[in-house]
């Protein structure tokens, strides 16, 4: 199962690629994100966790990987959680106005389980996927505002 995001956001690609490289911005964009560990900037082959809550009372862990890392361009990681397995790749091409970022995560089952909960939370990945796109999109057009 494929999802996709997409936005356009008026800051270079290489800002917008060390604002995602680094952890300190995942807080920043995703609610759900209760930790994450390391909390430096991702390297080639980076290794952690990261904890999200997914309902009253309930998180869940997930380990990750950096797999490919194209400065200003491409960025891949490889998470896998109870009964699943995803590839989040962001790329990141010029745009007229900055720069246009496309999410796209292929997500693998890997058990009855997993089946279950991408059938279920498809629908959550996608609206969440969007929604951290357009936090991104305020935090770096809200930072270039405030230093223009």
């Amino acid at each position: 199962m494929i999802i996709q995001a997409q936005i356009s956001i008026a800051a270079d690609r290489h800002r917008v690629f060390h604002a995602l490289a680094n952890p300190a911005t995942w807080f920043a964009i995703d609610p759900t994100l209760i930790d994450a560990t390391p909390r430096t900037p991702l390297t080639m082959g980076a290794t952690g966790t990261m904890r999200n809550r997914r309902g009253p009372g309930m998180t869940a862990t997930v380990s990750w990987r950096t797999t490919e890392l194209e400065s200003g361009a491409r960025l891949t990681q490889y998470l896998v959680g109870l009964g699943y397995e995803v590839w989040e790749t962001v790329e990141l091409e010029p745009d007229t106005g900055g720069t246009h970022l496309t999410v796209i995560d292929t997500l693998v089952r890997t058990s009855i389980v997993g089946r279950l909960m991408v059938a279920f939370s498809c629908g959550i990945m996608e609206r969440d996927a969007r929604a951290r796109c357009a936090k991104l999109k305020a935090l770096l057009e809200g930072d270039a505002e405030q230093t223009a």
